[in-house]
């Protein structure tokens, strides 16, 4: 009899290593839960959003090292980690082209700009002491060069110059491929914003209170003007020039004199950057919220305010027709239609650490992660890219990285004389 049994367990083993195992194919419902855990920002803040997922990638970083930040420079993206560690990224597919360690772990990097001058691709750090230089192919670097000044906020690009401001209140172009300083103009008080360029002309403001106009190409100053102190960033445009400060007062001045074309006052003291999109001007104002001024007050000295609403936070850019704005403190992204402030969606930002959107007003988000996962998302009514819904693990750099042409995403800014011929 225990032969018999022995011998019959034997056959039902045997059977059942002949079957083959069938796979268990995921529920939708496990296959959500798998991608809310995996991505970046998950299906529940894609739907959100109006976006749709393209690629995301892990980056390889040093031991101990947090992502920080992104960029969207032409075809590339560029993120920095806390030891140093520059990336950049194909905006096509996410596949990493090469990564530098030579960025101090204690250096502030305020921006990364392209261009190609002389004929080759250069990538150009922004520290607030110097700036790097690197091979825009294989990520060497060529160069680092002092700024002799210390740098307050990013600088404005009119290749070959980066156009930098210091606490000191000067304005100073620096030839990027020569590494030497062309032009310098003043501006009394301390500039902490990024100057803005228009045409062919700059504008910067001072703490002090005094907003001047340069000549783009030679620093010579077109006028200046008096107002209250200024400690955000300024807004430009063909109609003005807007300036927000702590005397309660954001002003448009007249692009070629500098006098004022209207004047809106609020009931508290404004020390933020100003956003342009469109005829549309946001500025948030502590006793008001985010505030939408009109750029064209139809003659009202007085200006026009469009709407406000109550949404803190830093204003990163549009998706669509809503502004997005997001709120570090509470570590949240708002929509908001842009024509009267609605709220369309407040979202976790889940494990992100820093969201880039495009300056191609294309709506694209760079989104990154601390941890290293970076995940590139784009509006709902973008064409879609041939990548499609793509996961990519951590590779290796490649060693011929493609120059493709500029990219709907985060272009850079045109280029200039000199042997600047663009971006790549």
């Amino acid at each position: 009899m225990k032969t018999l049994l022995t011998a019959a367990l034997s056959a039902a083993l045997a059977a059942a290593l002949a079957s083959p195992v069938v796979a268990q194919t995921p529920t939708a419902q496990e296959m959500r839960e798998r991608l809310e855990k995996s991505l970046v920002l998950g299906p529940t803040a894609i739907e959100q959003m109006g976006v749709r997922h393209l690629w995301q990638q892990r980056l390889t970083m040093t031991d101990g090292a947090t992502a920080l930040r992104g960029w969207m420079r032409g075809d590339s993206a560029f993120v920095l980690d806390s030891r140093g560690g520059l990336s950049r990224l194909s905006l096509k597919d996410g596949s990493v082209i090469w990564r530098s360690e030579v960025i101090g772990p204690q250096d502030r990097v305020l921006g990364i700009h392209r261009a190609r001058l002389d004929g080759r691709d250069r990538i150009f750090a922004v520290i607030d002491s110097e700036f790097l230089q690197f091979d825009g192919t294989t990520g060497a670097l060529i160069n680092r060069k002092p700024s002799k000044e210390y740098l307050s906020a990013d600088c404005a690009v009119a290749w070959p110059y980066l156009i930098f401001a210091s606490a000191s209140g000067r304005l100073v172009w620096f030839h990027a491929l020569l590494g030497v300083i062309h032009h310098q103009g003043l501006v009394n008080g301390a500039i902490r914003g990024t100057p803005q360029v228009i045409g062919n002309e700059i504008v910067a403001a001072g703490t002090s209170g005094e907003v001047a106009g340069f000549i783009k190409e030679d620093a010579r100053m077109l006028w200046r003007r008096n107002i209250g102190p200024v400690f955000g960033r300024l807004a430009e445009d063909n109609a003005g020039v807007y300036a927000a400060s702590t005397d309660q007062s954001v002003y448009c001045l007249d692009r070629q004199s500098g006098t004022t074309r209207w004047k809106y006052f609020t009931e508290s003291p404004i020390t933020g950057d100003l956003t342009l999109f469109g005829d549309s001007l946001l500025v948030q104002v502590p006793s008001e919220g985010l505030v939408c001024l009109a750029t064209d007050s139809k003659g009202n000295m007085d200006g026009v305010r469009r709407w406000a609403a109550e949404a803190p936070g830093t204003v990163a850019g549009a998706i669509g027709s809503n502004v997005v704005v997001v709120d570090g403190a509470t570590r949240t992204v708002r929509l908001l239609e842009l024509s009267r402030g609605g709220l369309v969606a407040t979202v976790p930002m889940g494990a992100a650490n820093d969201l880039t959107i495009g300056t191609n007003d294309d709506g694209v988000l760079l989104v990154v992660a601390s941890d290293g996962r970076v995940q590139l998302l784009e509006p709902l009514g973008a064409k879609p890219k041939p990548s499609g819904l793509k996961i990519i693990p951590a590779s290796k750099p490649s060693d011929e990285p493609a120059e493709a042409g500029t990219s709907d995403a985060g272009g850079e800014e045109p280029a200039a004389d000199d042997g600047a011929a663009g971006e790549p």
